[in-house]
């Protein structure tokens, strides 16, 4: 996940190839003067770099296990964020974010994920020294 989140990149370096080519957005004159304007560049160059260098730590997060914790925990939230943000906005009824799907079935996929890998952990902040027991590892017979 860590990866496909990095590739979000994209919307830093080539915003308008990114939005029409990726997200699917139409284009027209109304949509580049409405979404292409300097305001909203800065935004797309913004997010892009944000969302891209989450994706780069969620990689080193995968090999460095102090960094596992906090880079989860703000992982989920910026992901369920994205989620609830599109629900509020009636996402599958709003002809204007049509285009975020893609987004809401990674970001939902990753949420999910984040919840059971807690569960598993039996904790949202365990300890990166402590090897704790699965709950899928068979228990150690007393015999």
């Amino acid at each position: 996940m860590g990866s496909a989140t990095a590739s979000c990149f994209i919307y830093a370096i080539a915003p308008s190839w990114a939005i029409v080519n990726i997200l699917r957005l139409p284009y027209d004159e109304t949509f580049a003067t409405n979404y292409f304007d300097q305001g909203h560049y800065f935004f797309y160059y913004h997010w892009g770099v944000m969302v891209g260098f989450m994706g780069v730590v969620m990689v080193v997060a995968a090999f460095k296990k102090s960094w596992r914790a906090p880079v989860v925990f703000y992982s989920f939230v910026e992901k369920a964020w994205m989620v609830v943000l599109y629900g509020a906005s009636r996402g599958f009824a709003n002809p204007s974010t049509y285009g975020y799907f893609p987004v809401l079935i990674v970001d939902s996929f990753v949420s999910l994920w984040t919840i059971g890998y807690w569960i598993e952990q039996r904790s949202m902040f365990p300890d990166p020294e402590i090897a704790f027991p699965s709950i899928l590892s068979e228990p150690e017979s007393n015999s």
